[in-house]
């Protein structure tokens, strides 16, 4: 049963707020992606949240993107309301060179990473919103592939490839390099939110630096090209069942983040090339609508449990359309969403969480669940067929907010003569 929360329609101008929170923790911590993860003895390069709030004189919705592999929190949920905060949004990056937030002991029990995280964070969207500006809204796509498709054909069934040292392009993925700029009204671009989907696993299961990954190294770049004034968000695409080309496995560990730099590097190249097409293009600040449900979906293993999705659907000047979907989504879900929009500008933002329920694992499509392998069988909760779903109430959102779903039935005839 899905609980459809009203759509909200920003019209007039779209103010945005922006702020950068340090979610660095101690060396010593366990990170999240790998079970046989040591503790960290380092730290490559400091991992971050950024935040996008947008504001109307009626609504307001905030995104917080962490540099975190699972996280969700309920508790941060639940403080939006009295900052003025209709709607947050959830998103991790997904590097497994993060900090693990369960682990409840570290640095203390008194003080665990999750508490200062969530704390930072709420920090840090009350102070993007102490500080708007109108925003104007202009989007782009590229293309490039870095990464190759882990589950492997093998007839009716998959076999899982975690290591690909040939680098072979395996299999079906999404090229797509989304870009959406934000520039004031000194047409100074103020935040880059690029949109991508792999996995940022680079670094392997030996790695014991705390790090961004490869979505790091691009956003350094991008900001350095634009100056100081400019944040860039990396915002993960449905890269469930998608690795990285590039991954660090030799035996070198001084060698790892070469290939980090490399990867960063050629997203950052293709992300400045998708910029480049809208160089000269003035954004747009007319409307912003938003729509929310929340659906309960059986568990795939015990249907007499159940558990709780959501989806967000974001339409920016009616040429930017988005979708949320939490968990580790397909790709197959971005490109069925792109194909049935209809709208200029579609982007699927995954790992995100819109409300305050459990990490979900894989959102496998139909047909890869069919075929199995990691993340289409293993490591799912959700009943099978519940990506496809969310996806289209993300659909149904989009045509409301669009006004194409009308309130009474309707039938449109041709009319020969008039149309002499």
């Amino acid at each position: 049963m899905a609980v459809c929360l009203a759509p909200a329609a920003l019209q007039g101008e779209i103010r945005v707020g922006l702020s950068q929170v340090d979610i660095t923790p101690p060396i010593g911590g366990l990170t999240t992606g790998y079970s046989s993860a040591k503790p960290t003895d380092g730290i490559h390069d400091p991992v971050s949240a950024r935040v996008m709030v947008l504001e109307s004189d009626s609504k307001c919705v905030a995104l917080a993107v962490c540099d975190l592999c699972i996280y969700n929190s309920p508790w941060l949920h639940d403080q939006m309301a009295a900052i003025g905060v209709d709607r947050m949004l959830l998103l991790n990056t997904h590097t497994h060179a993060g900090p693990k937030l369960s682990q409840d002991n570290f640095p203390s029990s008194e003080n665990p990473w999750r508490d200062t995280v969530d704390q930072r964070l709420l920090a840090g969207i009350k102070q993007a919103k102490q500080a708007m500006f109108k925003g104007y809204f202009a989007s782009a796509e590229s293309q490039i592939q870095l990464g190759y498709n882990r589950l492997v054909h093998r007839g009716a069934f998959s076999v899982t490839h975690f290591e690909n040292p040939e680098r072979i392009p395996y299999g079906s993925v999404d090229r797509q390099v989304g870009v959406i700029r934000v520039t004031d009204e000194q047409q100074k671009v103020r935040a880059v939110l690029v949109n991508y989907a792999c996995h940022p696993v680079v670094l392997g299961p030996r790695n014991r630096k705390i790090s961004a990954d490869y979505p790091g190294v691009m956003r350094e770049i991008v900001e350095r090209s634009f100056g100081e004034d400019c944040m860039c968000i990396f915002v993960q695409g449905a890269g469930g069942d998608i690795n990285p080309l590039m991954m660090a496995r030799g035996d070198d560990r001084a060698q790892d983040f070469e290939l980090v730099q490399v990867m960063g590097e050629s997203l950052a190249e293709e992300v400045q090339r998708a910029i480049s097409f809208i160089k000269d293009v003035p954004g747009v600040s007319s409307s912003f609508a938003s729509s929310s449900s929340v659906t309960r979906f059986r568990n795939r293993w015990d249907p007499d449990q159940e558990l709780e999705l959501g989806v967000t659907t974001l339409l920016i000047n009616d040429e930017i359309a988005v979708i949320t979907l939490p968990g580790e989504p397909f790709h197959h879900f971005q490109v069925d969403f792109r194909r049935k929009s209809n709208v200029k500008h579609s982007f699927l933002f995954g790992y995100c969480c819109n409300g305050s329920y459990d990490w979900p694992r894989y959102l496998p499509d139909l047909l890869s669940a069919a075929r199995g392998g990691y993340g289409a069988s293993d490591t799912t909760l959700a009943e099978v067929g519940a990506g496809e779903r969310l996806v289209n109430e993300g659909l149904v959102q989009l045509f409301k907010l669009q006004g194409r779903l009308k309130s009474k039935a309707q039938r449109h005839t041709f009319d020969a003569d008039s149309a002499k």
